[in-house]
């Protein structure tokens, strides 16, 4: 079983930081084990999602500025950039995006941020360009 730290974003604004075991795209939900350890682990599903971030660690760095534009840098399938209906923008690459899918993958496309990769759920965004 693979433990994942994730920082979990619900489209109402929601902020759920923790592990997960349990997290695959193909089904309804998935349980994160909140961050500050102990606890139970909280239900959520992927239809109440904006994105589930994989993450470096929980705290980040709040003076990170994400790039505006795409650098040098290894690459994971085709630039994309995400806009969320919330209106946040991600600049990234993308190994699985199809128009049809429920969701899909987005590797940074910054190799600092604290972001490993990012799953968006399709319904929560406004666009994706190439």
């Amino acid at each position: 079983m693979v433990e994942n730290k994730v920082v979990a974003h619900t489209r109402e604004g929601q902020v759920v930081k923790g592990l997960t075991h349990d997290f695959d795209p193909e089904r309804t939900d998935f349980h994160v084990l909140p961050a500050e350890g102990g606890g139970v682990p909280v239900r959520l599903r992927l239809d109440d999602l904006k994105a589930l971030f994989f993450v470096r660690d929980w705290i980040g760095n709040r003076l990170y500025a994400p790039p505006s534009a795409f650098g040098a840098g290894g690459a994971h399938g085709r630039r994309c950039v995400v806009t969320f209906l919330d209106g946040e923008v991600v600049l990234g690459f993308t190994p699985d995006y199809r128009p049809s899918a429920s969701g899909f993958t987005v590797f940074p496309a910054d190799a600092e941020d604290n972001n490993e990769r990012i799953f968006v759920v399709a319904d929560a965004v406004r666009g994706v360009q190439f």
